[in-house]
């Protein structure tokens, strides 16, 4: 397991190119953008981190932050009533733990989940220390993305962690956010969707999930863990990262006894959470909105 692993992490959520890893050469520094109501997180997993958070450009629409030392839950601008309790839906962006995709992961998919009525926040988890330079930045990036370094596996530890306490503050919160307590659900993207799935393997009582969602994250056979909730996944054929994976995964959440829903989708490559491409894969976010109204999560 911890084998693949490696492999998988060395992941981002970027578009399918050419050439792997080319995006790199592109990445521009960028302004912090205006801030979001957010809370702190409590860190229950201590950890150093010396260079400052840093935000970044992939493209001119898709923002990362990198060094990102001090967890918050973002508190998304909700369309809703102010006192209409409703599901809670918990971003979990990836950025193979070198940084967060926000706005392919997190802000573009948190304005379409608002419309559904759910209430939307945004993980945003501590990632791996990198050199504080934007130079630094794409030096760290090169010798994953494109040289295949070795990652630090104990970075999903941090990440886990984190997700935790978000689930837990949204609970506690509850009345503050008109949240339903018992219908808060984690989506995940590629690391942040192997940090959902260990999330849900933790099972710890205050901080389980009711709902699960993993986009283009691992799909190999894993241990399920008791009561396990309903699980929808979704992932393309093309998926460079994940192509030798097989789908164990889902037929063991679904010998438990659990819920699954899998779409296999023939193309669409890795990171078309908000990067419509053409394919069968674009139809992700209305089939997951379908499978939420299925599973009575939300009414609409």
């Amino acid at each position: 397991m911890k084998r693949i692993l490696a492999v998988v992490l060395s992941l981002a959520a970027t578009p399918t190119l050419a050439a792997p890893g080319d995006w790199v050469k592109g990445v521009l520094p960028v302004a912090t953008p205006p801030a979001l109501a957010s809370v702190d997180l409590p860190v229950t997993l201590p950890r150093a981190n010396p260079a400052h958070e840093a935000w970044a450009q992939q493209t001119p629409d898709q923002r990362l932050v990198y060094n990102v030392s001090k967890p918050q839950l973002i508190v998304w601008p909700s369309s809703l009533p102010a006192n209409a309790d409703a599901p809670a839906v918990l971003l979990v962006p990836g950025g193979g733990f070198q940084f967060l995709a926000m706005d392919n992961e997190g802000f573009d998919v948190a304005r379409r989940l608002d419309k559904l009525g759910v209430r939307v926040f945004i993980v945003k988890y501590r990632t791996q220390p990198v050199p504080g330079s934007i130079e630094g930045f794409k030096e760290a990036l090169g010798n994953l993305f494109q040289k295949g370094a070795p990652v630090d596996l104990t970075n999903r530890d941090y990440a886990v962690a984190d997700t935790q306490s978000a689930i837990r503050i949204v609970r506690q919160g509850a009345a503050r956010w008109h949240v339903d307590p018992a219908k808060v659900g984690i989506l995940g993207f590629s690391a942040g969707a192997m940090t959902t799935l260990a999330t849900t393997q933790a099972n710890a009582e205050d901080a389980r999930p009711d709902f699960v969602g993993m986009i283009y994250g691992p799909t190999e056979k894993a241990e399920v863990p008791a009561n396990a909730p309903p699980l929808f996944a979704a992932i393309a054929a093309d998926d460079r990262f994940f192509i030798k994976q097989d789908f164990g995964l889902f037929h063991a959440w679904r010998q438990s006894g659990a819920k699954v829903e899998f779409h296999l989708y023939s193309a669409g490559g890795h990171g078309f959470a908000s990067q419509p491409n053409g394919t069968t894969s674009d139809a992700w976010f209305d089939q997951y909105a379908l499978w939420l109204k299925a599973s009575g999560v939300i009414s609409r």
